[in-house]
C-alpha cells in the first residue's frame, strides 16, 4: 500500500463527528422532552378531568397501544442519550442519533395528538353518541355529537347533557330556567303564564304531531316550579322521554349539567378505531 493511501486512511478514522451528533442530540433532546410534555399533560387531565367518560381517544385500544409503546421508546432513547454523551465523536453514536430523531419526528405525532384531544375534551368540547330515541327527530341514537362545556350561560332550549343520579348521562332540551313556572295545558306549553313557541318540535310542513303530556299517565294539565339553580328539561320526543316531568328525573342541578350540544359529526375513532 503507498503511503499516500495509509495518509487518506488515517484522515478518514480520524473524522470527529462530535458538531454532527451534538446537532442530532439536541433536536432528539427537543423530541423527547415534547412527548413527555405531552405525557404529563395527559395524565393532569385524567386525574382532574370529570369529562373523562367523554375521552374516545384514551378508550381507544389502538391509541392506547401506541401511547405505550412511545413511551417505553422515548424512556430507553432517554437513557441511550445520557450514557453516549462521551461517545459524540464516533460514527456509530451520530448514526444512531439521527436515526432516533427520524424515528420519534414521526413518533411525537401520536402524543401531541392524544395530548389535544384529552385537553380540549377536558376543558372545551366533548364528544358523545346518542342513545335512546328521547330526542328524535333532532338527534337519533348512534348519531355522535360534540358538547361544548367552557364557561356556559345555558339558555332556554339549549340541548345538553346531563348525568343523573344514577350515573348515567342523558341528552335533553332546557325547557324552564330557574325560578320559572312550567304549565302544560292541553298540549301547550307555557311558562310564566305566557305560551311558547317550540319550533323546533315542527315538522318539514310546520306542524307539531307530538304530544306534550305532564307524565306517562298521559295528564294533560300540570304546574311545576322550577328551584333556583336547576333547570326544567324535556325531550323532543315527548311522548317517549323521561325528563323533568317525572319525578325519576326531576329538576335538573346546575352541576349535573355537563355541556351544550353544538354539533352532529362523524366519530371516526368509535367507527374504525374500536
Amino acid at each position: 500500500m503507498s503511503i499516500e493511501n495509509l495518509e487518506i486512511e488515517e484522515e478518514i478514522e480520524e473524522v470527529d463527528y462530535t458538531d454532527s451528533t451534538n446537532i442530532y442530540r439536541r433536536k432528539l433532546i427537543n423530541k423527547l422532552s415534547i412527548i413527555f410534555a405531552c405525557l404529563i399533560l395527559i395524565i393532569i387531565t385524567r386525574v382532574f378531568d370529570k369529562y373523562l367518560p367523554f375521552d374516545i381517544i384514551m378508550t381507544s385500544i389502538i391509541f392506547l397501544s401506541l401511547l405505550a409503546i412511545i413511551i417505553v421508546l422515548a424512556l430507553g432513547s432517554t437513557i441511550y442519550v445520557f450514557k453516549s454523551r462521551n461517545t459524540l465523536e464516533t460514527q456509530s453514536t451520530n448514526k444512531l442519533h439521527k436515526k432516533l430523531l427520524n424515528v420519534f419526528d414521526l413518533l411525537s405525532v401520536v402524543p401531541i395528538f392524544i395530548a389535544i384531544i384529552s385537553f380540549s375534551n377536558a376543558f372545551l368540547l366533548s364528544p358523545a353518541t346518542v342513545i335512546g330515541e328521547s330526542m328524535e327527530p333532532t338527534y337519533y341514537e348512534g348519531q355522535d355529537i360534540m358538547m361544548w362545556h367552557l364557561n356556559i350561560e345555558y339558555e332556554r332550549f339549549d340541548v345538553i347533557i346531563l348525568e343523573t343520579d344514577g350515573n348515567e348521562f342523558y341528552i335533553k332540551r332546557i325547557i324552564g330556567l330557574p325560578g320559572e313556572t312550567i304549565m302544560i295545558d292541553d298540549n301547550k306549553l307555557y311558562i310564566n303564564g305566557d305560551q311558547i313557541e317550540q319550533k323546533f318540535l315542527e315538522d318539514g310542513n310546520g306542524s307539531i304531531s307530538v304530544n306534550t303530556y305532564c307524565s306517562i299517565a298521559h295528564v294533560t294539565t300540570c304546574e311545576f316550579n322550577v328551584p333556583d339553580g336547576s333547570y326544567f328539561v324535556m325531550g323532543d320526543n315527548r311522548e317517549h322521554s323521561l325528563d323533568s316531568r317525572s319525578s325519576i328525573l326531576g329538576y335538573v342541578s346546575e352541576e349535573q349539567v355537563y355541556g351544550r350540544v353544538v354539533i352532529k359529526f362523524n366519530n371516526i375513532f368509535r367507527d374504525v378505531l374500536n
